[in-house]
């Protein structure tokens, strides 16, 4: 009777010893190893992003042109309206176009 409490604490235990181990190997994709601020340009192509953080203090308009589309510079700007503050958004951006108004944007890489 007394020995089931003893057998579940060991499996207890060595669960949570398991769950304080740092992964190894590559890092996860859908993480961001670092950033650096993005300078509005028609022409500087940026190395490919994770994404894109957005930090203004309102909603703001972001033109892109996504890194698929603009290996050689080249592509069509798309633009997103209102982006609210805070906003991570998940593209693989080549650049971010002068037309742009939001200020802070961040890249993720």
């Amino acid at each position: 009777m007394h020995l089931l409490p003893i057998v579940l604490l060991g499996i207890v235990a060595a669960s949570a010893a398991w769950a304080q181990t740092p992964p190894t190997g590559s890092p996860s994709l859908n993480q961001a190893l670092s950033a650096r601020t993005v300078t509005k340009s028609d022409a500087t192509i940026l190395p490919a992003t994770r994404g894109l953080y957005v930090g203004d203090a309102a909603a703001c308009t972001l033109a892109v042109v996504f890194q698929a589309d603009n290996v050689t510079g080249t592509g069509t700007a798309v633009t997103f309206s209102n982006v609210q503050p805070g906003s991570l958004l998940p593209f693989q951006v080549a650049k971010v176009m002068a037309a742009t108004t939001c200020t802070l944007v961040v890249a993720l890489y």
